[in-house]
């Protein structure tokens, strides 16, 4: 029989153990030995057994590829699993993958609309637009890296500050906020909002991605960043509105 990690939480479940045996043949896989290990649970089985199980190891790993969450293990990638971190296949539809997506369509638009953007040939508008650009490809390698990011600014200004910035346009910029858009404004500040607008879900795919149980949240550097882009592109449609980048 195979212990994975899945099928040995299932029999803990069932009833705690603080001894678990092998009989021979039996296989135990790296995941469900670390379950073992986390569980502080002794495992059991005589010297023979145990150099059978390390020559069956020694196989796995020179014949498995992958390896699934659970523990299952894989020859070749399945179409529709892909590589979470190292070896760790998912399915397709796993919240991060679609959060990877996400991210790898918001950039899109973004690229295209900074290429568009440059023939207004503004400086501030410019430096903004890559501000933005450099933070989004940061969040691609540390989201797949599974590393935390630094040195983050937004529009040459801290996390803090752009918080602060977006939520008193009547100190920073002479005026209320932007409640009103509508025709009537510039193709900058509408562009600028249909970008804000996919950032916010960018922001709640995030959120869905890495909420796990008990209501606590992985990754909060990537969430606070994730809802900082839009107050920055926020921002950008307040200097827009005061014709910091030109009239368009």
């Amino acid at each position: 029989m195979v212990f994975t990690e899945e099928k040995l939480k299932g029999l803990y479940k069932k009833e705690n153990f603080t001894e678990f045996y092998m009989k021979e043949g039996d296989i135990l896989t790296p995941s469900g030995r670390q379950f073992l290990e986390d569980k502080k649970i002794l495992l059991v089985k005589n010297k023979k057994e145990e150099k059978i199980e390390k020559v069956q190891e020694k196989e796995e790993k020179q014949f498995w590829k992958y390896q699934g969450e659970n523990g299952e293990l894989y020859i070749e990638k399945p179409e529709h699993m892909t590589q979470l971190f190292g070896n760790t296949l998912v399915n397709k539809n796993s919240k991060r993958i679609i959060l990877r997506g996400k991210i790898d369509s918001f950039l899109s638009k973004w690229l295209l609309l900074q290429k568009e953007f440059l023939q207004i040939k503004n400086n501030k508008l410019n430096f903004d637009m890559e501000s933005i650009t450099t933070l989004l490809k940061k969040i691609v390698i540390g989201e797949v890296l599974n590393e935390p990011i630094e040195d983050v600014t937004i529009l040459g200004e801290t996390l803090n500050k752009i918080k602060e910035i977006s939520h008193n346009p009547k100190k920073y910029f002479s005026r209320e906020h932007l409640f009103d858009i509508s025709a009537e404004n510039s193709l900058i500040v509408l562009k600028l909002n249909e970008m804000r607008s996919l950032s916010r879900e960018l922001e709640l795919c995030a959120i869905d991605a890495f909420f796990v149980e008990n209501g606590n949240i992985q990754r909060k550097d990537l969430i606070e960043i994730f809802n900082r882009i839009s107050s920055g592109i926020y921002v950008m449609m307040l200097k827009g509105e005061k014709n910091e980048y030109g009239i368009r």
